[in-house]
C-alpha cells in the first residue's frame, strides 16, 4: 500500500480541531493507541494496540524529511497482540514504544491525525492514501491544500517518525541522568 503523509508540531489541537470542523472535515472518535517498535534492518515494523479499534501489525518503509513523504506500508490484522509481542520481542527486541491519542478528521482524501504523543507534545499528522504510484501527485496536492486550510506553518514540519523523536528523548534523559 501506498500513502503521503505530512507531520507538524503543533502549540494547539482545540484550535486546529475547530478548523476542522470549520471547513467540514468529518470527525471520528478519540482513541489511545500504543505503537510498539521492532528491532529491524529494514523500513519500520511496529505493532500497533488500541483499546477502540483491532490490533495490527504494520511494516512501512519512509525516508525522513519534513514535508509530504511517500511511505510504501503493509497492514496485518492482529488476533493475540500480546503473544505476537512476546514473540517479536523475544526474537527481534523493542527499539522503541510510542504512546499516543489520537483524534481522527477526515477531509476528502486526507485523514488529518491530531495526537497527543506522550513525553513530545501535541502534533498534527496529514495523511493520503493511493491506489496506484500515479495517483500521488494528486494526493500531495490536495495535502499540501489542507495544510494551507488549516494553517500549519511550514516551520512546524517534522521530518522524524514519533519513533525516533521518542527515542531520540528517551537518550537524552539517559545521558542527563548519567551525568
Amino acid at each position: 500500500m501506498l500513502n503521503i503523509e505530512l507531520k507538524a508540531r503543533c502549540e494547539d489541537l482545540g484550535e486546529l480541531r475547530g478548523r476542522c470542523e470549520s471547513l467540514g472535515a468529518e470527525g471520528q472518535e478519540p482513541e489511545r493507541q500504543v505503537d510498539t517498535y521492532f528491532c529491524v534492518t529494514s523500513g519500520r515494523l511496529k505493532l500497533r494496540e488500541s483499546l477502540e479499534s483491532a490490533a495490527e501489525l504494520i511494516h512501512y518503509i519512509r525516508d525522513d524529511m519534513a514535508g509530504p513523504q511517500e511511505s510504501h506500508y503493509d497492514l496485518y490484522p492482529v488476533e493475540d497482540p500480546e503473544g505476537l509481542k512476546a514473540i517479536l520481542a523475544n526474537a527481534l527486541g523493542i527499539s522503541v514504544t510510542v504512546a499516543k491519542r489520537r483524534e481522527t478528521f477526515v477531509l476528502g482524501n486526507v485523514r488529518i491525525h491530531l495526537d497527543k504523543v506522550q513525553g513530545l507534545g501535541s502534533f498534527v499528522e496529514l495523511q493520503g492514501s493511493v491506489d496506484e504510484p500515479r495517483e500521488l501527485p494528486l494526493v500531495a496536492d490536495e495535502i499540501q491544500g489542507v495544510q494551507q486550510a488549516l494553517g500549519i506553518d511550514p516551520q512546524s514540519l517534522v521530518k522524524e517518525s514519533y519513533a525516533a523523536l521518542v527515542a531520540r528523548a528517551e537518550e537524552a534523559e539517559r545521558a542527563r541522568y548519567a551525568n
